[in-house]
């Protein structure tokens, strides 16, 4: 957000998809999550630590469940760190069907996903992704990300009517 600043029509951000409490609406800025996403999973495989990020309440499926991002005016936040000894180049790069964050540096760490993990709270679900880092020196470092998901749109994890949410919705799985 410090970077971007706040997404408006002026700066030529469009009107797209957002979860507001829980509801897909159409806003101003909605869609920056798949820069998000993708600067998140960039991050993540380069070993970079994550100083605040918060994941969808809605899972989409074209994001890895449990590794994701999303941001919003003023918050929620995107910030990573950079604890490499090294600069890193961000450079991205996009077509009309996809998006691509890629990073330039020197190799400092060796990192690999474990498998996907999933426990219920209440009735939604969290799933959480082990992270491995090893560094030349031999140091492991292991540590996870999540994302808790509600069990549908409208829907909090007890089951009950979000606000803004006119009625009940069953599971959804959203792609916009």
């Amino acid at each position: 957000n410090g970077f971007v600043g706040e997404r408006t029509i002026a700066k030529g951000f469009v009107a797209d998809h957002a979860i507001v409490d829980g509801v897909l609406k159409d806003q101003v800025g909605g869609g920056v999550s798949q820069f998000a996403t993708t600067f998140f999973n960039a991050s993540f495989f380069a070993g970079l630590d994550f100083n605040e990020y918060q994941s969808h309440s809605l899972y989409i499926s074209r994001y890895p469940k449990g590794r994701e991002a999303t941001v919003s005016w003023k918050k929620p936040d995107l910030s990573v760190k950079n604890t490499t000894p090294y600069g890193i180049l961000v450079w991205t790069s996009y077509t009309d069907t996809s998006l691509t964050v890629t990073f330039y540096s020197t190799k400092n760490v060796e990192v690999t996903a474990g498998d996907l993990q999933s426990n219920g709270q209440g009735q939604c679900t969290r799933y959480t992704t082990p992270r491995t880092r090893v560094y030349p020196d031999g140091t492991k470092k292991e540590d996870s990300v999540f994302a808790t998901y509600r069990p549908g749109e409208g829907l909090d994890c007890n089951g009950n009517p979000t606000k803004g949410a006119s009625a009940p919705a069953g599971p959804t799985v959203v792609d916009p």
